[in-house]
């Protein structure tokens, strides 16, 4: 087994954990079959080559999905190994363009104008940092319309 919190660990453990009995194998090899002849329908009317190969290999999946399920468990592994770890990489894609693109601008845009977001000094002098807010009246109209 792979250590504990590597990415080899953690993608391991999801495929490990992935359902692979013969009605998820059977819907795998009939997903693929439909996923692959689509793509080749998609290369016929585009124009390009290839697409034989892709009505072959979705006959394949969907005749082994049918009749044999079990011969798709290596592949289906395969699978669902490469999806994982893709999903693993695009999820840090993500977040650094998130972070790099969103959050960065408006933290310097901030600097710039002088905005705090938080009141985070430390003031010796003051006895407590709790904000008071006033209460709101507790009245029957204020229940009845809330929004």
């Amino acid at each position: 087994m792979a250590r504990e919190g590597s990415w080899a660990g953690v993608i391991g453990d999801e495929v490990a954990a992935v359902r692979n009995g013969p009605r998820d194998l059977r819907r795998f090899g009939l997903t693929m079959a439909a996923a692959t002849a689509v793509l080749g329908a998609l290369l016929i009317w585009k124009g390009r080559g290839g697409a034989q190969w892709l009505f072959w290999i979705a006959g394949a999946f969907l005749v082994l999905g049918l009749v044999v399920p079990i011969a798709l468990r290596p592949v289906q592994k395969a699978w669902m190994a490469f999806a994982i770890s893709l999903g693993w990489v695009m999820t840090r894609v993500i977040l650094v363009i998130v972070f790099y693109v969103g959050i960065t601008p408006i933290a310097l845009i901030a600097k710039l104008v002088g905005k705090r977001f938080l009141d985070l000094g430390f003031e010796p002098e003051r006895e407590s940092y709790w904000v008071d807010y006033p209460r709101p009246e507790r009245d029957k109209e204020r229940y009845l319309s809330q929004f």
